[in-house]
């Protein structure tokens, strides 16, 4: 599978975004660094999403991250995460083209590998077929799900500022972490939060290894998924690039032939 920010640097100049550990993982963090004015902002923005709380008890999530340019498809990556026991299945294509998936557990990073729907049985192979899976399932899962982390540790929010179009006012919140945080804990976001909907319209961000000014993406098709309502499709200025959210599901279960064939169906 194509490392993070190898793939999304040169298709979309996106990177790899910040990560914590689902909160079944994590013994007692730390709160969020949230200042006064954000914290009832985000609160209501979460809310408006189905609840924190309705997100947290998910026991499973599949979806696809599916990058178009021009409208053309030129990537996806299959994602099925049992957030209940911190499992993961990530399928895509390699450096080579060729189709490989990685099956692996986020408390450890370990676990098994296919190429081509075949076992990889070289362990330095398998290591790192996992590994750029995980990168993929970071990435990719706080494209779809980012305001449901932002009260994990590591998180600074401040309201920078609020900002009025002839229809709509926004509250802006600055999102950074503290240094050390996730795989690039550098990158830092604008939220646009729409006062009327209490849901992201757009964020600006400059990312680890970027400079100003800041790059932009809509957040657009807001859908109910299950409990919860997720944006399923980013638009990004200036560019003939979107990504789209395919696929998306939060099942009571998953056959457990998706932890352990080399192949599955949707």
């Amino acid at each position: 599978m194509r490392r993070v920010r190898t793939l999304l640097l040169s298709i979309l100049m996106l990177g790899a975004t910040a990560w914590f550990p689902p909160r079944s993982l994590a013994s007692s963090p730390p709160a969020a660094d949230v200042d006064r004015e954000s914290a009832g902002i985000v609160r209501a923005m979460t809310d408006a999403m189905g609840g924190q709380e309705t997100w947290d008890r998910l026991p499973y999530f599949r979806f696809d991250f599916v990058v178009v340019r021009d409208g053309k498809e030129v990537a996806r990556f299959r994602h099925w995460w049992d957030k209940r026991n911190g499992r993961c299945r990530v399928e895509g294509p390699d450096d080579q083209g060729k189709q490989v998936a990685a099956i692996f557990t986020l408390a450890d990073r370990k676990g098994s590998a296919f190429v081509e729907g075949i076992g990889e049985s070289d362990a330095a192979r398998v290591a790192t077929i996992v590994q750029n899976g995980y990168e993929r399932w970071v990435n990719d899962t706080y494209w779809i799900m980012m305001p449901f982390k932002l009260s994990d540790p590591g998180v600074r929010i401040r309201y920078a500022r609020n900002e009025r179009t002839l229809e709509t006012v926004y509250d802006v919140l600055e999102l950074s972490f503290v240094a050390g945080t996730g795989l690039t804990s550098d990158d830092r976001y604008w939220l646009y939060v729409n006062r009327r909907t209490h849901l992201i319209d757009r964020w600006d961000y400059v990312l680890t290894g970027q400079k100003p000014p800041p790059s932009g993406a809509s957040w657009e098709a807001w859908t109910g998924i299950g409990p919860v309502k997720l944006s399923l499709q980013r638009r990004f200025q200036g560019k003939p690039v979107m990504l789209r959210f395919e696929n998306v599901a939060a099942p009571a279960a998953f056959d457990e032939r998706v932890f352990t064939f080399s192949t599955v169906r949707n």
